[in-house]
């Protein structure tokens, strides 16, 4: 396979090119840009830490396939971490292409990801606009009525459940009453939300949001407006997302090795 090849895949299908937020960084962000590089080996991470780019040196990866890029704004200075980091990556022909907001928003990406994995009902796509104009479906609004024998109401505790369960966490954060039923669910398998977007969801006639990471303000302003929050796992999200690509990628392309690598949540739980 050559690297052309595997960019289109994800530039078209898995994290179309046209889903990129305003100045995020997407696509390759490391390495020649030699479009008939052979590409043999090829590794799937959340992010770029020392940890995985060791583990990728020490497997030849030809490419790595990253969520997170190796910085996320303009470089001011180079900190020690960084220079590390390319310095490390200097010892072998490596690429890095950096994924982001497209993946989030892809069909099949980290937001279907955790719909599917909810067992939930799709009712319609939540869009944001880029400054091109163009409609990226961050979110997904869902229906609560895909689950098997399910008859009750769906209560924001039987949710919550749910999460904890199919998710496998240990904990789950929420804002809102244990008891109140749930009507509609608007899913962002991305980072906090703000405002205007908690607007817009009330708007859209969810009683429900599901994100990866909410802010202390927006947790408040939640409570404020009366809008149930529930707060998966950044971690857990884009973990499964990567595992279901990597499946589906191995099984098209059998000649070329994919390898996930799993850097396990920086965060830890105190009990």
């Amino acid at each position: 396979m050559f690297l052309v090849e595997i960019k289109a895949i994800f530039e078209k299908e898995l994290a179309p090119r046209q889903y990129k937020i305003n100045s995020e960084i997407y696509g390759l962000q490391y390495g020649k840009k030699n479009s008939n590089k052979t590409i043999k080996k090829i590794m799937l991470t959340i992010d770029l830490s020392l940890e995985a780019i060791h583990f990728a040196l020490k497997k030849k990866v030809n490419l790595i396939i990253s969520h997170h890029g190796l910085i996320h704004k303009p470089v001011g200075y180079f900190n020690q971490n960084l220079i590390n980091k390319l310095s490390l990556l200097s010892k072998f022909p490596i690429s890095i292409f950096v994924l982001n907001s497209p993946f989030i928003a892809a069909e099949g990406g980290i937001t279907d990801t955790i719909l599917e994995a909810l067992y939930l009902k799709l009712d319609k796509t939540f869009n944001i606009k880029n400054k091109h104009g163009v409609k990226v479906p961050i979110g997904r609004i869902c229906l609560p009525k895909d689950y098997p024998n399910q008859n009750q109401p769906l209560k924001v505790e039987d949710l919550i459940k749910r999460i904890k369960t199919n998710l496998n966490l240990e904990y789950v954060s929420y804002v809102g009453d244990l008891k109140k039923e749930i009507k509609k669910i608007c899913i962002v398998g991305g980072d906090s939300p703000n405002k205007d977007l908690l607007k817009r969801v009330i708007n859209k006639g969810c009683d429900c949001y599901i994100s990866g990471r909410v802010s202390y303000f927006d947790a408040v302003f939640a409570r404020d407006i009366g809008l149930t929050l529930i707060e998966t796992s950044h971690y857990k999200n884009e973990i499964l997302a990567l595992k279901k690509i990597c499946n589906l990628l191995s099984l098209e392309f059998p000649y070329v090795e994919f390898i996930l690598f799993d850097s396990k949540d920086p965060y830890r739980t105190y009990f």
